[in-house]
């Protein structure tokens, strides 16, 4: 019966991260691309599903798989995904996509106006964005209304957080409760340096988690979740699947989807690919034997398929090809930073993984990152990051799982509390607060009691709420449309037809 369930459980992760790049190829390329590229991943994905070895998977209770998914269910829930809670600055932007992915016709087209000076101006354009993750529940959208697209966003998340804490406790060989809230507890310590920096009355203030600047950013679990859960259900399934074993005939075909779902992943994932085939090569008699080893349909056209239409896609987006190197010249932030952000983890690792190649393959793509900048944001070094802080995180609770007594085990439950109770308390308390206020003001007559009250901080608090009584703070939906004329960022999520290769040869065409 566990064979069974991991069988089922590894073909359902091959789904998820294999049905966004069919939909995107069957909908939004002409038909003889569509059946080229679309039919040659179907293939390879059924092949891939052949070659699923299923392993003899630590006892789940029935009792924990439920509370399981009530506890993702709930964090999910909190996170502005479905647009039912209270949601970030990222979401006007994310929104606003999917609003044009279930209201327009595939491949999303734009006419530019409303820009004087901008470079796409005028220009007919083409949705080009990393979009696979929301193109199921788009879909969805586009049958049964907007709102059923959403709650399907929704859905569709809480599916990949299952699917994902599945993985990792296959990694571990365990799931229990201390691995479940040692998952959504791991994060960095970076919120010290907000604390230090601002007064507590202006901490959470939108930006008070860039205290070290554009490049200096490291996320947490919960915050990945929040913030870029379009790139990080999807890396973290892929490079699960690598890491509990994979076949190296499927390797190369699992590792290409990172490129169409999480770019900045599959680069930030790209060392420990090389690392796995160079620790696999001692195993083969000669370099003829281990060439032979990855060869399969999947792995050579699958894999090509899947690259070829993603760089033909997106290598006409202008927003990243801005690529540079920049020094510091902040040593004390700089220093503080990489302490706080995993510098303080290392070293109470080292101890235990002092032997483990992943520690160390970890530990040298971080130190560099921070260097270097891609486009004008954060992207590069807080995304290209993602795999080696997940490989340290799996790395944490395997110490505390394994070690039954010592001082690195300690330290370590300690960094997962106090990691554990700042990042619930930014991200999942902080939208509880907000959701919680915002529906006092929406569901409640409160602010007219408050407002007749003699005491001057109740009467202001009753102000505050019958301001936003008939005003929607909790969705942020401004833009409605990726080129409404108030979005400063149109650029990131298109690209000029005119030249296009994608455009030109692959894209389906209007009648």
């Amino acid at each position: 019966m566990r064979s069974a369930i991991d069988l089922w459980m590894t073909r359902l992760t091959y789904f998820y991260i294999g049905l966004p790049f069919i939909l995107f190829a069957l909908l939004w390329l002409n038909w003889i691309a569509a059946a080229a590229f679309a039919g040659t991943v179907t293939v390879s994905l059924v092949l891939a599903c052949r070659l699923i070895e299923p392993m003899q998977f630590v006892r789940l209770s029935r009792k924990m798989v439920f509370w399981s998914v009530i506890v993702v269910a709930v964090i999910v829930f909190f996170s502005g995904i479905g647009s039912y809670t209270y949601q970030n600055e990222d979401f006007p932007y994310r929104n606003a996509l999917f609003n044009d992915l279930v209201n327009l016709e595939w491949p999303v087209m734009y006419k530019v106006q409303g820009f004087e000076g901008h470079f796409l101006n005028g220009k007919q354009t083409i949705m080009t964005y990393y979009l696979g993750y929301y193109l199921p529940a788009a879909l969805f959208g586009k049958f049964f209304g907007l709102a059923a697209g959403r709650f399907f966003l929704y859905f569709w998340t809480v599916l990949g957080c299952l699917i994902v804490l599945y993985q990792t406790g296959k990694y571990l060989n365990r799931f229990s409760w201390s691995v479940l809230l040692m998952f959504f507890a791991w994060g960095t310590l970076f919120f010290i340096g907000a604390l230090i920096k601002y007064p507590l009355d202006k901490f959470g203030t939108e930006g008070y988690y860039l205290w070290a600047g554009m490049r200096l950013y490291a996320n947490s679990n919960l915050g990945s979740v929040y913030w870029i859960f379009n790139q990080s259900l999807t890396a973290w399934p892929v490079m699960l699947l690598i890491l509990n074993g994979a076949s190296a005939r499927n390797m190369f075909f699992i590792y290409s989807f990172a490129l169409f779902l999480s770019p900045f992943c599959f680069v930030g994932f790209f060392p420990f690919i090389l690392y796995f085939m160079f620790r696999d090569y001692g195993k083969f008699r000669d370099a003829g034997e281990f060439i032979r080893s990855y060869i399969s349909f999947q792995n050579i056209f699958g894999a090509a398929a899947v690259v070829l239409l993603t760089y033909l896609y997106l290598q006409s987006n202008q927003a990243g090809h801005k690529f540079q190197y920049i020094p510091f010249s902040g040593v004390k932030v700089f220093v503080a930073f990489m302490l706080l952000s995993w510098g303080i983890v290392a070293l109470i690792l080292l101890p235990k993984y002092r032997n483990e190649p992943l520690y160390w393959i970890s530990v040298l793509v971080l130190i560099p990152l921070p260097f270097f900048q891609q486009g004008n944001g954060m992207d590069f070094p807080g995304r290209v990051s993602m795999p080696a802080f997940f490989i340290l995180m799996l790395l944490a609770i395997r110490l505390v799982i394994e070690e039954k007594r010592g001082v690195t085990r300690w330290a370590m439950v300690v960094y997962f509390l106090v990691a554990g109770l700042a990042h619930f308390t930014f991200e999942t308390g902080m939208s509880m607060f907000k959701t919680g206020y915002a529906n006092l003001s929406y569901r409640t007559h409160l602010d007219a009691v408050l407002l007749e009250s003699d005491n001057a901080k109740f009467r202001e608090l009753g102000e505050d709420l019958k301001r936003i009584k008939h005003k929607d703070v909790l969705t942020r939906d401004p833009f409605k449309t990726v080129t409404n004329p108030a979005n400063p960022v149109i650029w990131n999520y298109m690209a000029d037809t005119e030249g296009s290769l994608f455009y030109m040869y692959l894209a389906k065409k209007r009648e």
